[in-house]
């Protein structure tokens, strides 16, 4: 069996490592093939994004690739189970909890991006990767797949998985132009700060709030520590707001804080002094780092909200062509599950095609068409109350009335008094059980 992979983010190189793992013992050996656009692992992940958070569940479905993925991640990554919530003027609405590794075995792990590409680049074969590659049409033949690229090529499998973002090739081999990426109304801007640079105060309360999300009457203002280090060193922030349209990415940097000002200036944090307040420092800050390292393509990120449609399904019906991540499912990142739930996806494939090609010796036609059927059963459902809870999360940035930004902080105060296990559902999902548990019901039918 020949698999080809298209997008060498976190999701491609998530399937490659569960592929490899689960099919080792392959006869004939099955050859996995990563096909990327970008010209070097360097080149992606200085442009792959900004800070997330990678929840419980996605650092488990992490250590079943790998344990020295979760422990690359814990020793960069900062521990931030527990956000601090406040309103625009600085009242306190509670703290919640968002994934400790008491309960969880993992605790949510604050993070720049990049350091989670990297952990999935490590020990990786030179040749697993073809960089610089474009694919530029996919097309499902009776016996297999071609994937054609920029050059002209034309490389042939049996299975590609499409992990190539919100905008993937590969969706279009199952549905054409018909479920473009649409925006859904947010923008977000965002960045890293150094924590040196930021005023006595604000440094000293990242040891009180090391994660704080604040909620106005036009948005959203959240920051928190990016790494473990002690003292830390740098500081992720992220402003998100009603857009009637998608900003363009180009905006100079200038024209960004002024309107970043304008929206947040007058928010109050207890940690303000009369010299600096938190907010428009953050922002000067931010913004000063973004015009500092733009040539390095690490400035300040402006990021119109793109979302996968609602799909039909996830694959073809032969099982030849399979979408995981963002090309399936991009959601808001509201959810805080987007990375966890590619990951999840991943390893989900992985197992069944373990158990459908290796345990149950089908060959390769059946086994890519009962993966696909067992795939898409199990994950559609668990990924779409995720999307459905980030979008209700995404409500609290809409523009508010007075007496909206009331309820919501009401709402919010409520949330921060309910016990962890509120999270138990998306935090302590074992993938691996899952797809066990999902084999052993459908043996068990006649």
């Amino acid at each position: 069996m020949k698999i080809v992979i298209v997008g060498a983010g976190i999701g491609g190189l998530s399937v490659y490592h569960a592929l490899k793992k689960h099919l080792s013992e392959a006869s004939p050996p099955v050859t996995v093939q990563v096909c990327e656009s970008h010209a070097s692992p360097s080149s992606t992940t200085s442009t792959i994004g900004g800070g997330l958070g990678l929840a419980p569940n996605g650092l488990y479905s992490l250590s079943l690739l790998s344990p020295s993925f979760t422990e690359y991640i814990e020793a960069r990554a900062f521990s931030g189970a527990i956000v601090t919530m406040r309103n625009s003027t600085g009242g306190l609405l509670g703290r919640f909890w968002n994934g400790t590794k008491a309960r969880y075995g993992f605790a949510q792990a604050m993070l720049p991006r990049d350091v989670l590409h990297e952990a999935l680049l490590q020990d990786l074969p030179e040749d697993a990767v073809k960089w610089g590659a474009k694919v530029t049409e996919v097309r499902e033949r009776e016996n297999g797949v071609e994937v054609v690229f920029e050059d002209g090529t034309v490389e042939s499998a049996d299975l590609v998985i499409g992990a190539d973002g919100v905008r993937s090739i590969v969706r279009r081999a199952l549905f054409g132009d018909n479920y473009p990426a649409t925006y859904d109304g947010f923008t977000g801007i965002g960045g890293f700060v150094p924590v040196a640079a930021l005023p006595q105060t604000l440094q000293a309360s990242l040891s009180v709030d090391p994660v704080t999300m604040s909620f106005g009457p036009r948005g959203f203002f959240g920051y928190a520590r990016a790494d473990g280090e002690a003292p830390p060193r740098r500081l992720m922030w992220w402003s998100t707001y009603e857009a009637a349209a998608p900003p363009d990415r180009t905006t100079p940097i200038a024209t960004i804080r002024t309107q970043l000002l304008a929206r947040h200036a007058a928010w109050r944090s207890p940690y303000d002094s009369p010299q600096a307040r938190v907010f428009e420092t953050l922002i000067a800050s931010g913004c000063d780092a973004g015009e500092a390292n733009v040539d390095a393509g690490q400035g300040l990120l402006v990021l119109p909200r793109y979302v996968t449609p609602t799909l039909p399904s996830w694959c073809s019906p032969s099982g030849r062509v399979m979408l995981l991540g963002d090309a399936a499912h991009a959601m808001p990142p509201d959810s805080g599950q987007g990375a966890s739930c590619a990951i999840e996806d991943a390893v989900t494939i992985g197992l069944f095609l373990q158990h459908y090609h290796l345990s149950e010796r089908f060959d390769v036609t059946e086994s890519l068409r009962r993966t696909a059927k067992a795939y898409e059963e199990l994950r559609i459902g668990r990924v779409g109350k995720i999307i459905e809870m980030a979008k209700r999360r995404g409500q609290q940035k809409k523009v508010q009335t007075w007496w909206q930004e009331k309820v919501r902080d009401w709402i919010m105060w409520i949330l921060c008094k309910l016990p962890e296990s509120i999270n138990d559902e998306r935090f302590a999902y074992k993938v691996d059980k899952e797809v066990v548990s999902y084999i052993i019901s459908q043996s068990a039918q006649p």
